[in-house]
């Protein structure tokens, strides 16, 4: 079983971003000022319930090590945020199947629940919001 140790400090920093960059692009995908406070816990409880719970150990590690900070790379605009999202979700996950294959199902799992979270946290999955989880679905292969 795959844990943190198994990536260096530069691939871990790639899953962390897929993480957390899948959370602004879903809060962006459909705002609302008080949803985007809600989407925020939404996604913060899932992680928690994920770090506790997980039956992955290398998603608890990354569940454990998801940081509120902004990844620079990637841009505030909704337009290219897509694109930019799922080509970090993309390389996060090829990072995992060439390094933990037997983990890529989970970490598959713990993105789109994030993704799904953060959604369904305020008035449910819109039709925006569905199309971005499709396209982060698409983007973990």
């Amino acid at each position: 079983m795959a844990t943190k140790a198994d990536f260096t400090a530069e691939e871990w920093q790639v899953l962390q971003w897929a993480a957390m960059n899948t959370i602004a692009y879903l809060s962006m995908s459909d705002q609302g000022f008080w949803d985007t406070f809600k989407e925020a816990s939404g996604a913060a409880k899932y992680i928690a319930d994920v770090k506790a719970n997980g039956a992955s150990l290398l998603v608890r590690d990354l569940a454990a090590d998801v940081r509120t900070k902004r990844d620079k790379q990637a841009t505030s605009d909704p337009l290219t945020l897509a694109d930019e999202v799922a080509e970090r979700v993309a390389e996060a996950s090829a990072l995992v199947a060439e390094k933990a294959p037997d983990e890529l199902e989970a970490f598959k799992g713990f993105i789109l629940g994030i993704a799904n979270a953060t959604a369904e946290a305020a008035k449910g999955v819109s039709e925006i919001e569905a199309g971005a989880i499709e396209k982060i679905t698409a983007a973990l292969g």
